[in-house]
């Protein structure tokens, strides 16, 4: 299930208002996204927009000071969202975004044949211990 389609399930589940403003939230983060250094994305979040003034959480004060010295620009480049001034806060607990571990692929018949065979021919010790181990993960 895509991200979009969970928000949008969890937004018919909630109360109208709310709802409009969780999606109103998600799409200044979108805008912000696309406003900000490739080097900033993923580690600053939307934490809300009142009286124009966009509220940020950065992952570090590095972040955050690099941040600083762009916020009138970004400002005026999320103006047309309601943005009139930005004020940032370092969060620590800021995670980045959830990445899908990498499906690997595991190692052909062949070396698992090679590696059991060296496996029986080596005498007993650490390395023994560790072929032993590595053939039975990927029995």
């Amino acid at each position: 299930m895509s991200a979009a389609t969970l928000a949008d399930l969890l937004a018919r589940g909630l109360p109208h208002g709310l709802a409009t403003r969780a999606q109103a939230l998600l799409q200044l983060q979108d805008a912000l996204d696309r406003a900000l250094p490739a080097a900033l994305t993923g580690q600053v979040r939307v934490r809300g927009l009142e009286a124009g003034v966009l509220a940020l959480a950065c992952a570090s004060g590095a972040v955050a000071g690099r941040l600083r010295q762009q916020a009138d620009a970004l400002a005026t480049r999320l103006e047309t969202r309601g943005v009139h001034q930005v004020r940032i806060a370092v969060d620590p607990d800021l995670t980045a975004r959830y990445a899908p571990p990498v499906e690997k692929a595991g190692l052909p018949p062949r070396a698992i044949e090679d590696l059991a065979r060296l496996n029986a021919d080596i005498e007993d010790g650490p390395l023994k211990d560790a072929l032993t181990r590595l053939l039975r993960h990927h029995a």
